[in-house]
This record gives C-alpha cells, structure tokens and sequence, in this order.
C-alpha cells in the first residue's frame, strides 16, 4: 500500500528534517530584515546578526532541498521530478538558494561580496520563497493536486 511507504517511519523523519530545515532557512529570511532595520535605526553594527544569518540561511535551505529531493525518490513513485509542481519547484529551489548565498554568503564559501545588492538578492529570495510556498502547497499537477 502506497500510504504505508510514504509515511512510514524513516519517510517521516525526513520530512520532519525538511520541515525544520525550511523554518530554519525561511524565518531567517524574512525576520533577519527586520531586526537588521531596527538595529541600524538604533545605531547598532549589523555585522554579528549577517554572520550569524549567512551560517544557517543558505545551508538550511539548501539542506530544505536535498530533503525534500530525499521525500520524492522514498515516495515509491508517487511523487516523481516529472510532476509540474516539483519541476517547478526544483528550479524556483535553486534559484533561491543561490539569492539566499548571495545576499548572506556563508563565510566557508568563495562567493563574491555582493553587498552592494543584498536587496536586490533578499528580494528574489522571498519571492522565490513565497513561489515555493504556493507550489508546496497545492502540488499542481501531482496525483493529488
């Protein structure tokens, strides 16, 4: 039976490692704005909060990702890459995660200071965030979309 696969216990423990990965990597993305406002309205450095947020935005949503990926190929060909929804989203995926590197590169990586457009970079982020929120959501194009 299809349901026993797809929510049995290792299924469920992925999806409980994409679900926290993506409020770990979407709650930085959209509260770390503010707090960096209020800080600089206070007068306050905001260098500590932007390398704090480049340790866990980017890996945690590159991690949503590779999770997510995990939940297709163990949903026993329920799920596939072949569905709109997922195709979609597999693009709208790394289109946001390289935003989400860009804007807060992660001290690791070899990435160029892009600074000068962190707006430009958090603006493509949410909106591929909220793209993938919509597609998550109601899985156009999958058998129960």
């Amino acid at each position: 039976m299809i349901l026993a696969e797809l929510y049995d216990t290792p299924y469920n423990i992925v999806y409980l490692l994409h679900i926290i990965s993506v409020i770990l990597g979407t709650g930085a993305a959209f509260v770390v704005p503010i707090i960096a406002v209020r800080m600089r309205q206070a007068g306050q450095e905001t260098t500590a909060l932007d390398e704090a947020t480049a340790a866990v935005l980017a890996p945690s949503l590159l991690a949503a990702g590779v999770f997510g990926g995990a939940l297709v190929g163990m949903s026993s060909d329920f799920y596939d890459f072949g569905q709109t929804w997922l195709a979609i989203g597999g693009l709208v995926w790394l289109i946001g995660v390289a935003a989400a590197a860009l804007a807060f590169p992660p001290t690791w990586s070899p990435l160029p200071d892009m600074s000068d457009k962190k707006a430009m970079w958090s603006g493509i982020l949410h909106l591929s965030l909220a793209v993938m929120l919509l597609l998550m959501t109601f899985k156009w194009g999958s058998p129960i979309g």
